[in-house]
């Protein structure tokens, strides 16, 4: 409830559980701080990440390069779609549940999932209708039917068990929301791995990612379902008007976002043969330590910003602490994107190559390209504007970076061919961040100096950069070109090693970020009984 918030003085301190019907929290939502919150979350991710990472690397050498590319291409068809489609309505859950009562917050989960499951169902019949005319992808590519209308039936599946991962957060049952992740992700992975390897169609592999989505389903409803157990439904207040109001801006304002994050990779399948599409697909993924760290990290803590800006006894009291409880994040993440920012800068073909041969060598171009936007993905910056409730601020930007990024690939596409769309993608990024900071300064009341610890991103940058330094001599021997895998192995630790001494000596590491890492390598907060 929004008067049993921590204050903002604690922003360690739990939020406590809304009540139940008996007016007794729950037990596991009692005694987990903040930071081992975030832990949970970041730990379990971490742990499927570097199983997606394996899955994919994987699947890239055992199919050939045309099969690869049709895959990818299905699978962002997929990913757009669901996270367009879906509306925000999981993400809502975030928002609302600090603020619901638990019979309340019941019937959110009902009115969500009726909701989700008609999206579903819509999002089915436009994939059935994209199967009618494969030839407009990939150059003429055949065989991609069957994988669009399995991608429809995965959305039946993947719309409605969105949900159950925020509710899990927002309720303070992070344990069992990285769990949950973890079961599915090692599915998903055994499910495109084994028909790989044994030499069937991606038609398999695509059936085995949507037998996985109906396991999520299964397993997220039934801990929901204990969770919950014994609690009556109460409607929540509102109804589906007030989760839609909060919902639909944010909704519209992902639709340019993932606009903006997509035109690139459309433009190559729309253009482009599957092979060059595949070769495109590896060197353009996301790096997982974006979603891993810095959304991760935002996105759990928002119940925790919201409290803090409706707890201020003035509205400038509350935002001043909303930003020093979402800098401490910044701080953490900063500590570890920016040195992986350096190291794959100058090392981004060697990374390639080693990880998928050298048929991807290419693939280092649009990889140091999209590299060079970690430095400012330290943080969701579209975090702090939703818990001011400034959702329709981020729409306008992003509408805006949709004219600047459809204007940049107009000019670039023609002049520098492939590489146009990662280089459109990336300075639209760069203006959708410039635009998002300038807005939170002046909502916040803190000004451009106080919107961002820029005294201590300076100082990581600098141990950071200082750290590189010494292997650009490696890479200016030759090295790379006759030993790829070998530069790699020296790098990765002569790297680390250095980047620790560094931030030791300037300061940047402070105790209590040696303690908390510490903790986590003892596992101590998966051993105790909270969370």
């Amino acid at each position: 409830m929004r008067d049993e918030q921590p204050t903002p003085a604690d922003p360690d301190a739990p939020p406590r559980a809304p009540e139940t019907a008996e007016g007794a929290p729950d037990a596991e939502e009692q005694g987990t701080s903040l930071a081992d919150r975030i832990g949970m979350i970041v730990g379990g991710q971490v742990v499927s990440t570097l199983i997606l990472l394996v899955q994919g690397i994987v699947v890239v050498r055992l199919l050939g390069k045309t099969e690869y590319g049709v895959l990818a291409f299905v699978t962002m068809l997929f990913t757009t779609g669901r996270d367009l489609a879906q509306l925000y309505l999981p993400e809502s859950f975030l928002y609302f549940t600090p603020k619901l009562s638990r019979p309340e917050l019941r019937g959110l989960v009902r009115q969500s999932l009726l909701l989700l499951l008609g999206l579903g169902a819509l999002s089915a019949l436009a994939f059935s209708a994209f199967a009618l005319v494969p030839s407009v992808f990939l150059d003429g590519r055949e065989g991609i039917t069957a994988p669009l209308l399995l991608i429809g039936l995965m959305s039946m599946f993947a719309f409605p068990a969105s949900l159950f991962s925020p509710l899990f957060i927002a309720t303070n049952n992070h344990r069992k929301s990285a769990g949950v992740a973890l079961l599915v992700t090692v599915s998903n992975a055994a499910g495109a791995i084994v028909p790989a390897a044994l030499g069937c169609s991606i038609v398999v592999i695509v059936a085995a990612q949507c037998a996985a989505q109906a396991l999520r389903l299964w397993l997220s409803y039934r801990l929901y379902a204990r969770l919950f157990q014994g609690v009556p439904v109460a409607a929540f207040p509102g109804g589906v008007r007030a989760q839609l109001r909060y919902a639909l801006p944010l909704s519209a304002t992902r639709f340019a976002g993932l606009f903006n994050q997509k035109l690139d990779k459309f433009v190559i399948g729309l253009f482009f043969s599957a092979g060059l599409y595949a070769e495109f697909a590896v060197g353009s993924q996301e790096l997982p330590l974006v979603s891993v760290l810095a959304y991760a990290v935002a996105s759990t803590m928002l119940p925790d910003l919201v409290a803090c800006v409706e707890k201020g006894r003035t509205p400038a009291e509350g935002a001043r602490a909303a930003i020093a409880l979402w800098h401490s994040g910044i701080r953490k993440t900063t500590l570890i994107m920016l040195p992986i920012a350096a190291f794959l800068l100058l090392f981004a073909e060697p990374l390639m190559r080693t990880i998928y041969g050298d048929a991807y060598a290419g693939a280092a171009v649009p990889f140091r390209i999209y590299s060079a936007l970690l430095p400012l993905r330290v943080t969701a910056y579209g975090i702090m504007l939703m818990a001011f409730g400034q959702t329709s601020v981020i729409l306008r930007i992003q509408v805006l970076a949709m004219v600047v990024n459809t204007a940049a690939n107009l000019l670039l596409l023609p002049t520098l061919g492939m590489i146009g769309a990662p280089l459109s993608a990336v300075l639209t990024q760069v203006v959708v961040v410039v635009l998002l900071v300038a807005r939170i300064a002046r909502f916040s009341g803190v000004g451009l100096r106080g919107v961002f610890p820029w005294a201590y991103y300076g100082r990581v940058a600098a141990t950071a950069l200082a750290a590189a330094a010494p292997l650009v001599a490696l890479l200016l021997s030759g090295a790379v070109d006759r030993r790829p895998a070998l530069c790699l192995t020296v790098g990765i630790p002569l790297y680390a090693a250095l980047y620790l001494i560094t931030a030791w000596l300037t300061g940047v590491l402070a105790p209590e970020d040696r303690a908390f890492v510490a903790r986590w390598l003892r596992l101590e907060p998966l051993r105790s009984r909270h969370g």
